[in-house]
């Protein structure tokens, strides 16, 4: 089986993305914010209140990506403009994130044109769906989602770099949104089969992400990479850099907020 890295690389080939661009941002990471947060030891205790924040990540993500581009047409609308190309450029990658993730890219995949009205299923298809079931497995019958207040501060922040009306700033959000994703679930992939001795094939969440011979994660790295040469002027990028790390390390530091809660919500005293 191929690894993670390497389905990486032949997503960005596919994509027409130069790997130089992934490899900088990588270097990034893992100068700076490695290991992911998730990739540590979480004690049985923490998990449940994490899973539930995770699971309101997960449900909310495409709906803020989709309602993303209300604030964008609504601009052009107000000032009489055409919809520039930029706007054009993160609206596809977003809605294919959106597509993927609401179940869309691996019902189509896996059974074609006439599979279309599986889509409907959404309780079966949607990602966040295939986290509830994981979660129902690990945890013990139904557990809903859970917007602390740390999770919908770091959501509304995300939205507000999703709707942003600087390419660069939208650009660096999805890029970061997306670099991180990768590594989070698989850290967290990993955490939870090492605590509750399960097969890691077992958890159809993580698997479909970055999991098998061709799990979403690479296509939605190659893809908001692929923005990056169409977005970003060589005299513009070290502020896309510097705006790439300040989103990145908006996502760990939710990741480390929700693994400080305990089950009623509340942070652990230190």
């Amino acid at each position: 089986m191929t690894t993670l890295t390497q389905q990486t690389s032949a997503a960005l080939d596919i994509v027409g993305v130069a790997s130089s661009s992934y490899q900088q941002l990588d270097l990034i990471i893992d100068s700076r914010y490695s290991p992911h947060p998730f990739e540590e030891p979480v004690e049985p205790r923490h998990v449940r209140s994490l899973l539930q924040n995770y699971l309101a990540m997960s449900q909310a993500f495409p709906y803020l990506q989709a309602g993303a581009q209300k604030e964008l047409i609504f601009n052009a609308m107000e000032h009489d403009q055409d919809v520039p190309v930029d706007v054009e450029i993160t609206a596809v990658v977003g809605n294919y994130l959106c597509w993927d993730e609401t179940g869309g890219h691996f019902t189509l995949s896996r059974h074609g044109v006439a599979g279309l009205p599986r889509i409907l299923e959404t309780r079966k298809t949607f990602h966040a769906n295939h986290l509830r079931r994981d979660m129902e497995r690990i945890l013990g019958g139904h557990t809903p989602p859970r917007y602390s207040p740390a999770t919908r501060d770091y959501l509304t922040e995300l939205y507000a770099g999703l709707a942003h009306t600087s390419a660069i700033e939208r650009c660096a959000t999805m890029v970061a949104f997306e670099l991180h994703a990768q590594r989070m679930i698989s850290g967290l992939w990993t955490t939870l089969a090492s605590v509750y001795r399960l097969e890691k094939d077992e958890l159809s969440y993580f698997r479909i992400h970055v999991g098998g011979d061709d799990p979403a994660e690479p296509y939605h790295v190659a893809l908001t990479c692929g923005m990056i040469e169409r977005l970003v002027r060589p005299e513009q990028e070290a502020q896309f850099l510097k705006r790439f790390e300040a989103r990145y390390a908006d996502n760990i530091a939710w990741c480390r907020s929700v693994r400080e809660l305990d089950d009623a919500g509340a942070a652990l005293p230190s």
